[in-house]
């Protein structure tokens, strides 16, 4: 499934006509940086660390969800720091493109 939407992605970036050729570049090497390192990540170990469980539970107010949500992003941080930089240069890179 991540691999699934990093292959979307890539594949976007690689048919943009609306990125310059150095943008596209440099979001292209992020992606294969952040798929190398998912390589060493086993997918049951990857879904424990973001608390990839399914549906919400019936009744999760906004506060929970995003209480869970931060406690994710923790546990992320903490298990796969370079995983999580990765994932934070390839969104900073897409905000300054205004994506």
């Amino acid at each position: 499934m991540v691999e699934d939407r990093i292959r979307n992605i890539e594949s976007r970036v690689q048919t943009s006509e609306n990125l310059p050729d150095p943008a596209k570049a440099e979001l292209l090497e992020l992606i294969a940086e952040l798929r190398a390192e998912l390589h060493g990540v086993k997918k049951e170990q990857l879904a424990q660390t973001t608390g990839a469980t399914g549906d919400a539970p019936h009744g999760e107010t906004l506060d929970d969800a995003l209480g869970g949500l931060t406690g994710t992003v923790t546990g992320l941080e903490a298990m796969h720091p370079r995983l999580s930089e990765l994932a934070n240069r390839i969104a900073v890179a897409l905000s300054n493109m205004g994506i």
